[in-house]
């Protein structure tokens, strides 16, 4: 069953690719919103986390609107991914505007412990890798493997490595991470998922507690490394936006456990920043916070 589903991934991706892209863009959209209305798992997941993040800013139709849209986006975010192998850097780049890449290069070239990137499941977040190949940069990503899946775990870690990446096993992830930011390399890990709760920090994230990662604050704080968030912004329905920021203002006072946790809440708190500017474009798909109860979900509808 496995290998049937990555042929079946083989023969979309190969047909996707022969498509022009706005063909191809348009049936990722109608793809993302077929699933919306097919997928009720999925999209109750999606409603009850916007609920939890805007329930009292938004009105249902404005959450289901949203929820609708990120799967349009996610169906997108697919399509230019199998694309990436025959993308062309000059033509991506005219689709393509930066803000923030002077700084980011600036810290990398006068420091020697590399840079740590916030990363996130924005926009197309996948996309990033090709910011390697455009400008020559050192970049590896720590990646979860698709262990359901290993044909289309190859599948996709050729993609990215094919962009210039460099992709960390999440498993063994910790040693190999020390030695790149040793070699004054830039390290990519997603900041945004749940984490397991004998491992996450509980921060404040949309004004509710949920179990976050503490690996960007520790690995921070043992390494020097500068955090820089980076964020890959749909610009409409061809084009993009690559937004560096500044390294966040993290602290080292030596009392470990509430210095984690302060940096950690620094994460959510830049996260949440950029999804209120464009919450249709963040992954509401994943359950962040704690499961609601039945009788709520079947409200959201």
């Amino acid at each position: 069953m496995a290998y049937l589903q990555y042929l079946i991934f083989k023969a979309l991706s190969i047909f996707i690719n022969c498509l022009p892209e706005g063909w191809a863009l348009w049936l990722g959209r109608q793809m993302g919103r077929t699933v919306y209305f097919l997928d009720w798992g999925h999209r109750l997941v999606a409603l009850e986390n916007l609920d939890l993040a805007f329930g009292r800013e938004k009105t249902k139709k404005e959450l289901r609107t949203i929820a609708r849209r990120t799967f349009e986006n996610l169906g997108m975010t697919a399509v230019e991914f199998v694309r990436i192998p025959k993308t062309n850097l000059e033509t991506f780049k005219m689709k393509l505007s930066v803000e923030g890449m002077e700084k980011a290069k600036e810290v990398l070239d006068n420091g020697k412990r590399g840079i740590i990137l916030l990363l996130s499941h924005f926009g197309n977040w996948e996309l990033m890798g090709l910011v390697s190949a455009l400008f020559a940069l050192p970049i590896s990503v720590i990646a979860k493997p698709i262990k359901k899946n290993k044909w289309i775990d190859r599948m996709v870690n050729d993609i990215r490595e094919g962009m210039g990446l460099e992709v960390i096993q999440a498993a063994k992830a910790s040693r190999k991470v020390f030695q790149t930011l040793a070699q004054n390399r830039i390290v990519g890990i997603l900041g945004d998922q749940r984490a397991k709760r004998s491992e996450g920090v509980w921060v404040d994230f949309f004004g509710k507690k949920a179990p976050t990662t503490p690996a960007l604050a520790v690995l921070s704080m043992r390494t020097g490394a500068p955090v820089i968030p980076v964020f890959m912004i749909r610009n409409g329905r061809w084009n993009h936006r690559l937004l560096v920021g500044e390294p966040l203002q993290m602290v080292n006072t030596g009392n470990i456990k509430k210095d984690v946790e302060f940096n950690t809440r620094l994460v959510n708190q830049t996260l949440e920043e950029m999804i209120r500017k464009y919450p249709d474009q963040w992954f509401w798909v994943h359950r962040r916070w704690e499961r609601k109860s039945r009788g709520r979900r079947r409200s959201l509808e």
